[in-house]
């Protein structure tokens, strides 16, 4: 009895913290009207995070290409609206370098570049992180 108890509050827990995180795979016309910078950086992250997972794969396939075209879109939207809420020349700089790698993103996931679809990952996160470090 105490063993189903125990699973019982976990599993709940669980799908309280699952409930509570905020995804936002968001389109290009929803990334517009996000109101605060903590709702465009958690768009990025649900955007970008399964991406960078993927920067050392030696080849993508047709469907991964395509899904990060379609992400390099959305990043470049996420990264304008986040200067929409600017901490600065410093972080506008970074959000410009975001939207970048997001367009050499589109052009190397359309040319089916595996070599340029990693570096603008790469790249990407590593603007990323620098942003995070500065101002986070």
């Amino acid at each position: 009895m105490r063993t189903v108890l125990a699973f019982v509050v976990a599993l709940g827990a669980t799908f309280t913290l699952t409930a509570c995180a905020p995804k936002r795979d968001l389109q290009v016309d929803q990334i517009n009207q996000l109101q605060k910078l903590s709702e465009v950086m958690d768009t990025q992250a649900t955007l970008a995070d399964p991406q960078f997972k993927k920067r050392d794969q030696a080849t993508f396939t047709d469907a991964e290409l395509a899904t990060m075209a379609d992400v390099g879109t959305r990043l470049q939207a996420t990264s304008l609206k986040a200067k929409q809420f600017t901490k600065g020349p410093g972080f506008d700089e970074l959000a410009n370098g975001v939207h970048a790698r997001a367009e050499d993103l589109v052009k190397a996931s359309q040319a089916k570049d595996a070599a340029g679809v990693r570096k603008a990952l790469t790249e990407m996160k590593a603007t990323c992180k620098e942003c995070h470090k500065k101002f986070k």
